[in-house]
């Protein structure tokens, strides 16, 4: 139901900066994320890490967001290559506080061998594991103590970055996707 190219690891720690959400507007959830996560998380992670930058990525984002592009949050609203991003910036954030279903924003940035800070709502049913593909966050103070945690960890990251990867080539690639069919059909 959520399939993705498996496009790498992008580039190493070092030389990956910043924080990064994609996701539509349209869809209420991902706005809930945002506001929550610009209103009550990003000024935790700020006071910590001083200089760090949130990108906001996503069409149709709603006029208030107009209101967050300051203090080091960019709203970009939907971009035409996404990669630079997903390779580019050291983590991904799912603050999703409701949804079902797989998601693909958790999916793509691990595609990218880029870790994810998520709420458990935003891993359900992923074959996800908080400390071992992800970190996981459900309130204000733990979701930013995680980001900052990842942000100043190499090794954590690196982990994070392989385990998302495989995870990714494990369930939801192509290749994954082309086995299950084959099973399905010629058993």
């Amino acid at each position: 139901s959520n399939l993705h190219r498996v496009a790498g690891p992008g580039l190493p720690f070092a030389q990956r900066h910043d924080l990064v959400f994609v996701g539509g507007f349209r869809h209420t959830p991902n706005v809930d994320a945002v506001r929550w996560f610009v209103q009550s998380i990003f000024p935790r992670v700020r006071a910590r890490l001083p200089g760090i930058r949130f990108h906001c990525i996503g069409s149709d984002a709603p006029a208030e967001f107009r209101g967050f592009d300051r203090d080091g949050v960019i709203v970009h609203g939907h971009v035409p290559d996404i990669d630079p991003y997903m390779d580019g910036c050291r983590i991904a954030v799912a603050p999703l506080r409701y949804g079902a279903g797989v998601k693909g924003k958790v999916n793509l940035s691990m595609a990218h061998g880029q870790p994810v800070v998520a709420t458990s709502c935003a891993i359900e049913g992923m074959h996800l594991a908080d400390g071992e593909d992800v970190l996981v966050g459900d309130d204000e103070e733990a979701f930013a103590a995680q980001v900052v945690r990842l942000h100043g960890d190499a090794s954590l990251w690196q982990r994070l970055s392989d385990a998302g990867l495989d995870n990714v080539h494990r369930h939801f690639s192509l290749d994954s996707a082309r086995d299950t069919v084959r099973r399905l059909f010629l058993a």
